[in-house]
């Protein structure tokens, strides 16, 4: 279970038309009645901050865009226009202490090298930021990098209007993340740089911070840079790592999750988003290295058409982070079946991967995740629990 943070009193948060900071550190359900930007259109105007910190505690899956996670934060992408990659929500595990950190990442780095060549432009642009009526009229935020590239940049700028072709647009020079100030050279995160509090004064009365993120595609192309603790109104603080000596750790997989409610395959494939349960019977996997070394398919048919596809029936099988799932032990219908990401969990791969296992087709498993797509195709990932047999 989730533990509040220690840093209690950073509670408030003041709003010009409701008191309300979505994705700050209060575990309390979101007020009602408050506009969300979707990136398409519509800029959440209805959020106007005062004194608020975002520090993204109620981030439940991976891959969340910072417009769905967080009422009045925008997005854009504009570049390239036919990639859903953008700001979005990120979870990490301290190896060494456990602590699971939630924060907003952007990344164009692709281990199988599946979108090189591609130019990567990404806007995160905050709400309504009411310099006006602010008790302190200064901003602040924590950053983080791995696998630093020169070729990305991440810039800062203050717009008049929620979007990147605002009429008024400043670039502020600010404090990043960078090899040299990095405060742990060694790790793949180098930690967390503070930005210090930015000064608003004579910025307007009413603003917007954006943070533009532009990479190259590729397995070695491109810097991935992480934002957290976004500040307004107030001076910065201490950026939270979990309780003294890491007693803020994950759960354990699998545990108190009531298996009883988990949704049939028919049922998920008709859930197109969000946090599901899902049972069903093993009936296939994709071909190593998975997804034909990170494609993305139009189809189960397109993926089958392709060579992809280790289906139920063959003797031998080489994939191993994915497996398809069905409601029918002997389902050969690609569009009844959901894949599902066991990588995301060492231990149930290890359990139910079919690479050099065709004795496990048929294996019946439940899996807890993020009901989004997987190689483009209807799918199940970010596991946090599974269970293995009926």
């Amino acid at each position: 279970m989730k533990k509040m943070r220690k840093f209690a009193w950073i509670f408030m948060a003041a709003m010009t038309v409701a008191g309300f900071s979505a994705c700050s550190n209060t575990e309390d359900d979101p007020l009602p009645g408050l506009g969300g930007g979707d990136g398409d259109g519509d800029t959440g105007s209805s959020v106007m901050i005062t004194d608020t910190i975002y520090q993204f505690n109620n981030i439940e899956a991976e891959f969340t865009p910072i417009n769905e996670l967080c009422p009045g934060w925008t997005h854009e992408i504009i570049s390239p226009a036919d990639d859903d990659r953008t700001w979005q929500s990120k979870t990490f595990t301290s190896s060494s202490t456990g602590i699971k950190e939630k924060y907003i990442y952007a990344t164009a780095h692709d281990s199988k090298d599946g979108n090189a060549g591609k130019t990567y432009e990404w806007w995160m642009i905050t709400p309504a930021l009411n310099v006006k009526d602010a008790p302190k009229k200064v901003f602040s935020f924590y950053s983080e990098f791995a696998y630093w590239n020169t070729t990305t940049s991440l810039e800062v700028y203050v717009l008049n209007e929620p979007k990147s072709t605002a009429s008024s647009k400043e670039k502020l020079n600010v404090v990043l993340a960078t090899p040299d100030n990095s405060p742990a050279p060694n790790e793949i995160f180098k930690g967390w740089v503070a930005s210090g509090d930015i000064s608003l004064e004579g910025k307007g009365d009413v603003v917007y911070v954006a943070f533009r993120y532009q990479a190259q595609g590729g397995k070695s192309n491109s810097t991935t840079y992480c934002i957290d603790d976004f500040a307004f109104g107030r001076s910065q603080v201490e950026h939270y790592m979990g309780e003294s000596g890491g007693t803020d750790t994950p759960d354990t997989p699998g545990t108190d999750v009531d298996w009883s409610t988990a949704l049939s395959v028919a049922d998920a494939l008709a859930q197109s988003t969000g946090v599901a349960s899902v049972k069903g019977y093993i009936v296939g996997t994709l071909k190593a290295p998975n997804a034909g070394g990170g494609t993305n398919f139009d189809s189960f048919g397109s993926a089958q058409a392709s060579g992809s596809v280790e289906w139920n029936g063959a003797t031998e099988f080489t994939g191993y982070n994915v497996v398809f799932i069905a409601d029918d032990a002997n389902e050969t219908d690609g569009s009844k079946c959901l894949l599902v990401r066991i990588g995301d969990i060492t231990e149930f791969k290890d359990a139910v991967k079919l690479e050099g296992h065709p004795e496990r087709i048929g294996t019946f498993i439940y899996a807890q995740g993020n009901r989004t797509g997987v190689y483009g195709l209807p799918g199940l990932r970010d596991l946090t629990a599974y269970k293995i047999g009926e």
